[in-house]
């Protein structure tokens, strides 16, 4: 498969931007109903099979966070892969800011994702020797 897709119609494109907004619902619209996910998170390998179950899993992450800011991202191709990788500043109420990035292996069905392999640092204290790692904007809870 040749995959050259514009940043208008690439679905890392899209998932980025729909878990910068917490939009977990459009999240899921950019993952096939069938898709696989196979997460490597600490304390271990997560097995997940459905966008709304896949969408579930990022929202029990990051949707009650009172402090939300996408801190970089990009999504490009990889021969038959897409590559989707974020940071992101996270503050969970009671607790000290954070720092998480996650990298996505994907494969594509047409322009949804249909496989994907991530891996992620956890959640890392954000600290004063990070502050290069400063959101271009940090979003409230809503």
């Amino acid at each position: 498969m040749s995959m050259q897709p514009s940043s208008a119609t690439d679905p890392g494109t899209g998932f980025i931007a729909a878990l910068a907004a917490r939009d977990f619902s459009r999240l899921a619209g950019t993952l096939a109903p069938e898709v696989r996910m196979r997460a490597l998170i600490p304390p271990g390998l997560v097995e997940i099979s459905g966008a709304e179950a896949a969408a579930a899993k990022f929202e029990s992450w990051f949707g009650d966070a009172e402090e939300f800011g996408l801190i970089r991202s990009g999504s490009d191709a990889v021969a038959d892969r897409l590559h989707v990788f974020y940071r992101l500043h996270v503050k969970k109420p009671g607790n000290v800011p954070k720092l998480v990035e996650q990298h996505l292996l994907c494969t594509l069905d047409t322009d949804r994702i249909n496989g994907l392999d991530l891996v992620c640092t956890g959640f890392r204290p954000h600290t004063e020797a990070c502050l290069d790692d400063e959101p271009a904007a940090v979003l409230g809870s809503r």
